[in-house]
């Protein structure tokens, strides 16, 4: 029977993250959109689109979130629990990491230049 992804572990140059579970990976690449008129589908347009890392990370005391919201050039790893493993190239922080003092967790929003499976 196959495995299917419940787990990941998030590295950030080479510090691994207490990644909460939820962590999602959108690895970017191209969409389409439909055109339409006339009633009609007459094709499609392409844009491309950034990869997307979202998480939840455990808030500890040695977890320093002025770091998280500053990165800029990062190396990131995602490693599903099933052996595959994705890089993205060039990361930052999208948005400025928010603590959650009710769950004890802080979001992060990343994307970068590329996302590659290795």
């Amino acid at each position: 029977m196959a495995q299917v992804t419940g787990k990941a572990v998030i590295r950030v140059d080479g510090q691994e993250l207490r990644t909460l579970p939820g962590a999602t990976l959108d690895t970017g690449g191209v969409t389409r959109k439909p055109i339409t008129g006339g009633g009609k589908v007459h094709g499609y347009q392409e844009e491309d689109k950034a990869p997307e890392l979202d998480c939840q990370i455990a808030r500890t005391k040695d977890l320093d979130v002025k770091w998280l919201g500053s990165l800029v050039n990062a190396t990131v790893m995602f490693e599903e629990d099933i052996g595959e493993k994705h890089l993205l190239r060039e990361a930052f922080t999208m948005e400025t990491p928010v603590i959650n003092s009710q769950d004890g967790s802080v979001a992060l929003k990343m994307s970068a230049v590329s996302c590659d499976k290795v």
